[in-house]
């Protein structure tokens, strides 16, 4: 019996140190440090300075099983407590540790988290992925899979997909499951979608559009407030459509891509015995000059999100991924001492407030215009300045002679890349606040304000 089992695990370990000579693990990851300061975002008195650092790191570790089949995943460690399901990173000096900052030694520990988990299969002529895997579309402008070196936010999806490739074409199939109740049928919250894209690199061309439904039972949807949504109760299922375009195209004196976004549908709310309607848009387009033989090389950021009107009975609010950015304060930190961009339905206001918040504002309710010029002050350093205006679309519910200028900014970046998978960036932002903050018989303080941020990161 001893000898039959001292065979049987001698044949185990030898079968599975084959296996493991025939598989391969690849690595890839990125660390980043950043330092933070934003003088006055209440733009008041009390100016609510802030000042923090955030740490982080990420590792994905990617099993090749077998020719074209591979398991991938991603660990994230030092997660931050205040945005949980996020890639903001920890809080530099933060103790978490049961004995107290004073008493204590060391600064304590955080969870290792897994945040993407998933198959993928390629084979000729279509891929197939199944699991918990990252998503991006366009410009990034709704769908961004956070693969910024300075990205704080993701996009994931518990899916299925399969992508046909004909071509310079594809069309990729998505069944999705935002959530499950439990282990029975019904209480879940599930997305169908498709998208269809050209992309071609002898003629430098991309064209796109992604359709997405989500349909989920009243039970399951979480909604924090009502009120958010000009409703007062959630007393119905929700049904939205959400449809992007995508377009660009490069010549060689310059390059252009746009993309634009339609949400449509139920969202679940109610406000009495009316049922609270999804009707927004939002359009981003960059314009950009290559440097070609120059140093100088010019860029041009503008767009559109519209707000939620108060005298409409649908919730026109439409809110562009936090991680597409056109400055370093507007739509970028919350500022102000009101929801002037209509983002509270998105944002923590329990717990974080203008002036103990990371940057998780969101372009909303805002038209913008943001050129910049970048300048290569040699093979390692850049330098660019960047001018952004803004104006709210709507302004806030019940206000009285408030103005939609949201003012100017001028933000100034030094970019040391000593190679390329190393990046070192300082940020100085200088804003000279608009009228609107005011938010019109308030009368409210309108103080100038600017940030600092140094941030390095490394990719591998």
């Amino acid at each position: 019996m001893n000898k039959n089992l001292l065979k049987a695990l001698g044949l185990s370990v030898a079968l599975m140190s084959s296996a493991a000579q025939a598989m391969t693990l690849d690595w890839s990851g990125g660390y980043r440090f950043e330092w933070t300061e934003v003088d006055r975002p209440t733009l008041g008195t009390p100016g609510g300075r802030k000042a923090y650092g955030l740490n982080s790191l990420y590792l994905s570790p990617k099993i090749i099983a077998a020719d074209g089949v591979n398991v991938i995943s991603r660990f994230d460690v030092l997660n931050s407590y205040a945005y949980s399901n996020t890639q903001m990173g920890e809080i530099w000096g933060l103790n978490l540790n049961s004995e107290g900052p004073a008493a204590s030694n060391n600064q304590g520990s955080s969870q290792l988290k897994v945040s993407q988990l998933y198959l993928n299969v390629n084979q000729e002529y279509g891929s197939l992925i199944v699991g918990r895997a990252p998503f991006e579309f366009g410009l990034g402008m709704t769908y961004s899979a956070g693969t910024g070196a300075f990205d704080h936010f993701y996009d994931t999806r518990d899916m299925v997909a399969y992508k046909i490739v004909v071509g310079d074409w594809f069309f990729m199939p998505i069944l999705g499951r935002k959530q499950s109740s439990d282990f029975g049928q019904g209480g879940t919250l599930t997305t169908m979608g498709a998208q269809l894209q050209y992309k071609s690199e002898a003629n430098r061309t991309m064209l796109g559009v992604f359709v997405e439904n989500t349909k989920g039972a009243k039970s399951v949807l979480g909604y924090k407030n009502a009120t958010d949504y000009d409703g007062d109760g959630f007393n119905n299922d929700m049904s939205v459509q959400r449809t992007n375009f995508a377009f660009g195209r490069d010549f060689d004196a310059f390059g252009f891509k746009l993309e634009a976004g339609f949400a449509s549908g139920e969202t679940g709310v109610t406000s009495g015995a009316n049922s609270v309607k999804m009707n927004g848009y939002g359009i981003a387009t960059e314009l950009y000059i290559p440097r070609g033989e120059s140093k100088w090389d010019w860029k041009l950021k503008m767009g559109v999100a519209t707000g939620d009107d108060g005298n409409s009975t649908d919730f026109g609010t439409f809110s562009f991924n936090r991680n597409y950015d056109v400055a370093m304060l507007l739509f970028n930190h919350r500022l102000g001492q009101r929801d002037f961009l209509g983002t509270n339905y998105m944002k923590d206001t329990t717990n974080l407030s203008v002036g103990n918040s990371a940057d998780d504002e969101a372009i909303s309710n805002v038209m913008y215009f943001a050129p910049s010029v970048n300048y290569a002050w040699n093979e390692r350093v850049d330098v660019r300045n960047t001018l952004i205006y803004g104006q709210l679309m709507n302004t806030v519910k019940n206000s009285v002679d408030s103005s939609k200028d949201l003012g100017l900014e001028w933000d100034i970046e030094v970019v040391y890349k000593p190679s390329e998978r190393i990046q070192w960036v300082n940020q100085l932002g200088l804003l000279a606040p608009g009228a609107a903050f005011k938010n019109g018989a308030d009368g409210l303080e309108t103080s100038f304000n600017y940030g600092f941020a140094s941030k390095a990161a490394i990719s591998f």
